[in-house]
């Protein structure tokens, strides 16, 4: 099967803009998997922050998201700390919270997440966690490209 969904990662010295867009089945999230592992494995922090745009996210099929938790499981061990800030739409704000309450209460430890709809929200909180995140516009966060676009990176 063909990869659906878009995503686009932007890593800045001191937080992640992280963009996903459309409906991620599995072969999706395979790459965005790939990816990222290879990304935290050349560079691993001790703590990091990451605002996540999902307000174009058209939700996940059940398979993504287990590979999204195995994922998760992964930058669990690399990770001291890893702040997400959710940026979704408050359309679709509580169904992004049940999936991703579900996918990060296993590494609670690590995980600390929390969901907004204005993003100087978002930035304010992680800044209040001791980032340094600027003040963000939606123009700052990259456009997402659709994920087979990167299997020329793998």
């Amino acid at each position: 099967m063909d990869p659906h969904g878009s995503f686009a990662f932007k890593f800045e010295e001191n937080y992640t803009l992280l963009v996903a867009s459309g409906s991620w089945n599995l072969e999706c999230a395979e790459i965005y998997d790939a990816l990222l592992r290879k990304r935290v494995e050349s560079k691993p922090d001790l703590t990091r922050c990451i605002i996540i745009d999902g307000r174009n996210w058209g939700l996940e099929t059940p398979e993504c998201g287990a590979k999204i938790k195995e994922l998760h499981h992964f930058l669990s061990g690399y990770y001291k700390a890893l702040y997400n800030a959710y940026y979704l739409e408050p359309t679709n704000i509580q169904v992004g919270k049940y999936l991703l309450d579900q996918r990060n209460k296993d590494f609670n430890g690590v995980f600390h997440w929390q969901y907004f709809h204005v993003l100087d929200e978002a930035v304010s909180w992680l800044n209040s966690h001791g980032f340094n995140v600027p003040m963000l516009k939606d123009d700052d966060f990259p456009k997402p490209i659709p994920a087979d676009q990167y299997l020329k990176y793998l």
